[in-house]
């Protein structure tokens, strides 16, 4: 992002957000199918298989990039007077000279006057700096080129923490996770109601169903790519010409529309599809809306971060998945949130009618992790694993 200007970031944010959140609901439409046909187990053999074919080709065409930036090149950055410095303690910017880009004088840092050198009959110069030669393709193959930094290694691993205390980035963090945890419980939901009762699907049909919240992701691609940039761009003309990060926030008017209309619809849907009140296209669409306004949420909060704080968004970035993982702790510590709130979830369904039915009950078997719910009195199709 730091190749890209400002008016930019917006559609490439975006395409990045579409990669991860696009993949990966893409890959349940698929995974039925394989899991159906040749099993389960050729889903991790493939992943395998992938993973080695793509190792070569990120080793020998895909280069690293990082570099030790001369400090001439953040204009950002640059002590022009008090504005626009960071603070050393924090790495924050303590000047909105940063986010507007402007000197002392009010003018744009990129267009400062340098000073004429006498030696040149008063023209002026060009600030010089020492830029590295291009590595050659044999030197770009090295795993190990030198240090990008000057900072320890320990200040490096704990420097995220930090910011889960600072408001920026736990607004991003909740914008973020909360969307992504609804859509893991909706992933819950769906595999119950289309598996189980009252669809009775295969895995095949139910993998089918994620089509929707690709299109849903695809959608959020496109509101969030066109709307970004041109917001940003309308609102700085309305500003005078001033550009503020805060304008990217805009965009969580439009993710709380779909989100708010994808979750509430699908809770409202899918309870119908019990007493066979709605077809089940209906929750899949608000499902699919629902995942638009996750995309365009978690742009916004990114472009808003690498905006406001340059310096800081690869910290964040961590930041954000240490959110994401908070799904993922170890049961026996009775931390693992996906799976208390999942118990709770698969209990929802239908309090007049459902009933569990383990048959390894008796056993001392948990019926919530062991069974699934049916029906009281219903007898599944013949052709239905359960």
């Amino acid at each position: 992002m730091e190749t890209d200007g400002a008016q930019q970031r917006g559609i490439r944010m975006a395409f990045t957000n579409l990669a991860v959140f696009g993949g990966a609901f893409f890959t349940p439409i698929v995974v039925g199918k394989i899991t159906n046909s040749i099993g389960w187990w050729w889903t991790f053999y493939l992943v395998a298989i992938f993973c080695a074919a793509c190792i070569p080709l990120v080793y020998f065409f895909c280069p690293e990039t990082a570099y030790r930036r001369d400090t001439a090149l953040n204009l950002d950055l640059l002590d022009t007077g008090n504005a626009g410095v960071a603070d050393k303690a924090t790495g924050f910017a303590t000047d909105d000279a940063e986010k507007t880009g402007s000197s002392n004088n009010g003018e744009a840092s990129g267009s400062t006057e340098i000073p004429p050198n006498p030696h040149t009959n008063g023209a002026t110069s060009t600030p010089t700096t020492n830029t590295p030669p291009k590595a050659t393709f044999r030197q770009s193959l090295a795993l190990f080129n030198g240090r990008k930094t000057d900072e320890s290694f320990w200040k490096l691993l704990l420097r995220p923490f930090p910011l889960f205390f600072h408001p920026a980035f736990l607004w991003a963090c909740l914008i973020q996770g909360l969307m992504i945890g609804w859509t893991v419980f909706i992933g819950v939901i769906l595999a119950q109601f289309f598996l189980a009762t009252p669809l009775w699907w295969g895995e095949v049909k139910t993998g089918y169903a994620y089509t929707a919240a690709f299109i849903g992701a695809i959608l959020g691609f496109v509101i969030a790519g066109t709307l970004s940039d041109w917001s940003a761009r309308a609102m700085t003309k309305w500003n005078g010409g001033v550009y503020e990060p805060e304008f990217r926030i805009v965009l969580v008017i439009p993710q709380m529309i779909l989100g708010c209309a994808g979750l509430y619809g699908w809770g409202i849907t899918v309870d119908g599809l019990l007493h066979s009140t709605y077809h089940y296209a209906v929750p899949l669409t608000f499902f699919a809306l629902e995942v638009a306004g996750m995309v365009i949420g978690a742009v916004a909060s990114s472009l808003y971060i690498v905006d406001a704080y340059r310096t800081s968004y690869w910290d964040s970035s961590s930041v954000w998945k240490y959110t994401y993982t908070a799904y993922r702790r170890p049961r026996h510590r009775g931390l693992h949130v996906h799976d208390r709130l999942q118990e709770h979830l698969q209990l929802w369904p239908d309090p007049q009618g459902f009933r569990v039915a383990c048959p390894d009950e008796d056993q001392g078997h948990s019926p919530v992790q062991h069974c699934r719910f049916r029906p009281a009195g219903c007898v599944p199709p013949q052709h239905s694993h359960v």
